[in-house]
């Protein structure tokens, strides 16, 4: 049996997903360490098998990412676990790079990156579902990667709404501009411990010392605090205002095109997520405030690389 791949090249993640002769009945993650400021990082060898079986004759790939700076660092894992005959589907904005590395893969097509989402979404559903997916379910796609965009999907039809420039690559670089901190998963393990208040204007300081009419916690504008507090704003208080206007502005924009497009749900994938528990929550209540149902897959940050995997077992 001929080993198949799909690769997701994005601008700050290459995510690859691949079935190996044997088949495996189960997710398996192979994780490579992102680089840190230092420049270092291992290779992409450590291996986990979540718990879960694949069912519904849904087989289940292998996961694995490196940081996009390290592209010639993803062609050289290729070279070493992918026989010159396995059928490849690229797809991202760095994948025609990348391609061009392995010329020797001539078995390779290349997958329109918002058709590779959408197809690994609905994929992704399903394995986690245990196949139980409804094939005329309508929802709303946010793929919030280094910016976001937008989709509907319902059946066979996947139409991208648009997009907006706000994603994990703001997180990083306005973090980085207001405190030099630049290393996403630094910032996602701190923003927790943060108070978004030392930097943003809200509700409640507005209304103070009236009750206000709405949640006091709730922005009223973003990095508008006009007096900071005594001991200034930390490096925490920037990431959580960071991640949270992100989170704000994400799921205003998706639940204004759920609700014009006659749906509620709304399906949250994209890199962003991975190992950002301050996002996945801010996500979710502001979805539930705005009435609108939120639902981020666990392996959402491998949509692009299943759905072009998915067209590479197709070709």
């Amino acid at each position: 049996m001929t080993m198949q791949a799909g690769i997701d090249a994005g601008g700050t993640l290459i995510k690859i997903a691949y079935l190996s002769d044997a088949g495996s009945e189960a997710w398996e993650k192979a994780e490579s360490r992102l680089p840190r400021s230092d420049g270092t990082g291992a290779d992409a060898s450590r291996q986990e098998r979540p718990q879960g079986e694949a069912v519904g004759g849904l087989r289940a790939p292998t996961l694995l990412k490196f940081a996009a700076s390290r592209l010639e660092d993803a062609a050289d894992w290729v070279r070493a676990n992918l026989p010159e005959d396995a059928r490849i589907g690229y797809t991202g904005g760095q994948a025609e790079r990348l391609r061009r590395l392995l010329p020797q893969y001539a078995n390779a097509v290349m997958v329109p990156e918002f058709a590779a989402t959408a197809e690994g979404a609905v994929r992704i559903r399903a394995y986690e579902r245990g196949g139980a997916v409804a094939a005329a379910e309508r929802f709303v796609l946010a793929n919030v990667g280094t910016g976001t965009s937008l989709h509907l999907v319902q059946g066979a039809e996947r139409p991208r709404l648009g997009g907006i420039g706000l994603g994990g690559g703001t997180i990083v670089g306005l973090t980085g501009l207001l405190c030099g901190l630049r290393d996403y998963e630094a910032i996602a393990r701190i923003a927790p411990l943060g108070d978004r208040e030392a930097v943003d204007l809200t509700v409640g300081q507005i209304y103070a010392p009236a009750e206000p009419p709405i949640a006091g916690d709730l922005t009223a504008a973003n990095f508008a605090r006009p007096v900071p507090p005594a001991a200034g704003a930390q490096p925490q208080d920037y990431a959580a205002a960071v991640i949270g206007m992100v989170a704000e502005i994400v799921v205003t924009v998706a639940a204004q095109a759920a609700k014009m497009q006659g749906t509620s749900r709304i399906v949250y994938v994209g890199s962003s997520y991975e190992n950002n528990p301050l996002l996945r929550d801010l996500t979710a209540r502001f979805t539930e405030m705005l009435g609108c149902e939120a639902e981020m897959p666990e392996r959402g940050a491998y949509c692009g690389a299943i759905g072009a995997l998915h067209a590479a077992v197709e070709e």
